[in-house]
């Protein structure tokens, strides 16, 4: 019995499509901003740090909104963490799309 119709690859097609795909334009995003140090549980209150790896870089952060934007808290300094928290970091870059959401959980003060 041949094979139906949708059982095979239209391997032109399918090229065609790979082609059309790989030759639009991309935008470029921000790397992803690093903490430092990474979550965990700590007995007593951290001061942390996200750093974003290139230069002219914008991070934003926060623990009570469900992602950092561009009207949230600057990184200015360390961060002093003083009980269990969600903190999320997201890096802006002029000319480049943000960067992915950064997130780690810490237990301080247990």
């Amino acid at each position: 019995m041949p094979p139906l119709a949708r059982e095979t690859i239209d391997q032109k097609g399918v090229n065609l499509l790979n082609e059309w795909i790989n030759g639009m334009p991309r935008a470029t995003g921000a790397a992803a901003p690093a903490m430092s140090p990474q979550g965990g549980t700590f007995s007593a209150t951290r001061r942390d740090f996200i750093d974003g790896s290139e230069p002219g870089t914008d991070i934003r952060y926060t623990w009570t909104a469900p992602y950092p934007s561009t009207s949230i808290c600057a990184m200015k300094k360390p961060i002093r963490l003083t009980h269990p928290t969600v903190l999320r970091a997201r890096a802006f870059k002029e000319g480049f799309t943000r960067s992915i959401t950064e997130q780690q959980v810490f237990i301080v003060g247990k």
